[in-house]
């Protein structure tokens, strides 16, 4: 039986600084990132993008390496099922829901999260074992980045890992204008995401806070992650048991990085990689801003931003 695989996973909505706290976990010498670790198959199959590496999946040297060694059939409950075509943008998953907020596992499913739970553990051990192999160094945490709530739960419940799980929230105007920058003033997309942010933050925060005791959950804002990162790292860093120098946040690209997905800082070669992007604040029209916050108060306060008339003064 594969012994418990120690596992971060990051779960948050997208476009909400999921791939910067990723590649500043993969910064520390014993961990190693695998990106949106569920995308594998997807990105053999599609080729959309390369590895953190810059090189397609299929060529680059570490992936050729592991391969053979992981279980990438696309039948059944595979690594990639919750990115399975038919299951991309199922915000609310209605089937898996009851199990979810009664933190059990139905005996509908309970083989499905089995044959999820080995074959995803097995993967995260090729991964690992040949990490260690060109490192030299014990792999402590693999991270995932994949966000998905539902990816989660059943990893969690599957008995294969021994879970440190990091709800990163962002503040919910930045993240309705991110999706909606093309026509901030579009009603019907502002109520759209701002329903998205609070279903997807009040799941992750029903699946961490039923089925991962509280010591072993995180809550960070993209605002602490962005605007301090070396004091949020290093408390991260902490948590995790690691010895996380904060200097690692000037060298976070230096690593070696053959992680998959995310947004184009991934391979971005910049000297201004961290940034404080508050550009909603000067292109969301004031009334529209007003308005999301209130929608997604108090559940926004909860999450660790401040009640409309303090963000406003």
């Amino acid at each position: 039986m594969i012994s418990q695989v120690p596992l971060v996973y990051i779960a948050s909505n997208g476009h909400s600084g999921s791939t910067l706290l990723d590649l500043l976990l993969g910064a520390h010498p014993t961990v190693w990132t695998l990106g949106e670790a569920q995308n594998l198959p997807w990105e053999l199959r599609n080729r959309r993008a390369p590895c953190g590496c810059g090189q397609p999946v299929e060529q680059d040297d570490f992936w050729q390496a592991v391969l053979d060694d992981i279980p990438l059939e696309i039948e059944g409950y595979h690594i990639g099922y919750f990115r399975n075509i038919a299951q991309v943008g199922k915000v609310l998953r209605w089937k898996m829901l009851p199990d979810l907020f009664r933190n059990e596992i139905s005996d509908e499913w309970r083989p499905a999260v089995q044959e999820y739970g080995t074959t995803n553990a097995q993967y995260f051990e090729a991964v690992r074992a040949e990490a260690e192999e060109r490192t030299g160094t014990d792999i402590e945490w693999v991270v995932d980045n994949s966000k998905d709530p539902y990816r989660l739960f059943w990893l969690q419940h599957s008995g294969m890992f021994r879970t440190r799980a990091i709800h990163l929230v962002k503040d919910p105007r930045a993240f309705v204008y991110s999706m909606t920058k093309d026509d901030p003033a579009d009603l019907t997309a502002v109520f759209r995401y701002t329903a998205r942010w609070i279903i997807e933050n009040a799941i992750i925060a029903a699946v961490v806070g039923k089925s991962i005791f509280d010591e072993n959950v995180r809550r960070v804002t993209y605002d602490e992650l962005a605007q301090h990162p070396k004091q949020t790292m290093q408390s991260i860093g902490d948590w995790l048991g690691l010895d996380y120098d904060p200097s690692r946040v000037d060298t976070f690209r230096e690593y070696e990085n053959h992680a998959l997905s995310g947004n184009m800082m991934r391979w971005r070669e910049s000297e201004e990689d961290i940034y404080y992007d508050e550009s909603w604040r000067q292109h969301l029209p004031a009334p529209i801003a007003r308005l999301i916050f209130l929608l997604a108060s108090p559940f926004a306060r909860d999450c660790g931003y401040p009640e409309l008339h303090e963000a406003n003064q």
